[in-house]
């Protein structure tokens, strides 16, 4: 363990356990921030650090001397994700759906459910994906879309079944499911079901030409011919992170988890037991 009043720098890894944590896969980790909160969602700029909890969402400076600013108030109490829309505002997701905030006059966040109207599968959101034009939403009842900026909602291909990940690869939308594997897209609305040896996938990630699934067994990996491959521990793996040519993987239970040999032996890093998001260095692949 480091200093816990060193401030955020451009290389660190972000680790979401109880509480954040700051350092190097392969060094010392660092407290970062005085809460113990069980943090489920991630967003960093070169500015701050917008934390999701159990607790509400938080916005965490990079220098852990300053206090955090509560940004929740008595309508968004838990946080499962949490991103920034184009002009950098957060947009938060958890069991109450997807929220976004305004200032009142004092300068507080207030915020404003754009998913009310649904009903309670469709408004628990466990992950968002944002970029222009494009709204998707991971729930309980499957992927949700819209196309302007959360104002409407519609159902996709993606039905029900839980879906726990969305990502972005290329020109594919990808998306891991409870009990149907794993999906992909090209647009967001019309999904197709693709072969994989876990039904239940939680985390996806790209690292060269492999596609990397995180289930409940461990890690597999496609490689350029299709092929699947197991690697890693044997653990439920929450999230997956490639920078460079380093993977990361988040085991809960478990803890963090590395490779620097394309997943040809894996070294576990830090004290965590439940690593619910990872962020690369900035700059890197696995920014977040």
């Amino acid at each position: 363990m480091t200093g816990e009043s060193e401030a955020l720098a451009p290389a660190d890894w972000l680790v979401g356990d109880v509480g954040v944590w700051a350092g190097t896969l392969g060094g010392g980790w660092r407290r970062h921030g005085p809460y113990p909160f069980a943090v489920q969602g991630l967003s960093r700029t070169a500015t701050d650090l917008l934390v999701g909890t159990g607790h509400g969402l938080w916005q965490a400076p990079i220098d852990p001397r300053h206090r955090w600013v509560q940004l929740h108030d008595e309508i968004l109490t838990e946080v499962m994700t949490v991103v920034r829309d184009a002009s950098g505002a957060p947009v938060a997701a958890g069991s109450y759906g997807v929220s976004v905030a305004t200032d009142d006059e004092l300068g507080f966040k207030r915020w404003r459910s754009l998913t009310e109207e649904l009903s309670p599968d469709e408004r628990y959101t466990n992950v968002l994906h944002l970029e222009a034009g494009l709204w998707l939403a991971g729930t309980e009842a499957g992927v949700l879309i819209s196309v302007d900026d959360g104002a409407n909602w519609q159902h996709t291909d993606l039905s029900g079944s839980p879906v726990r990940c969305l990502t972005r690869i290329d020109d594919s939308c990808w998306a891991g499911t409870d009990d149907r594997g794993l999906w992909c897209s090209q647009d967001g609305r019309i999904w197709w079901q693709v072969d994989c040896p876990t039904t239940a996938v939680f985390s996806v990630a790209e690292a060269g030409s492999c596609l990397l699934v995180g289930g409940y067994d461990g890690i597999y990996c496609r490689d350029a011919q299709g092929l699947w491959q197991r690697s890693g521990p044997r653990a439920l793996i929450r999230c997956l992170t490639v920078a460079g040519d380093v993977w990361a993987a988040g085991a809960d239970p478990g803890g963090l988890w590395y490779s620097q040999d394309e997943g040809g032996t894996w070294r576990r890093s830090g004290p965590f037991k439940h690593v619910n998001v990872i962020c690369g260095p900035m700059g890197g692949d696995g920014t977040c």
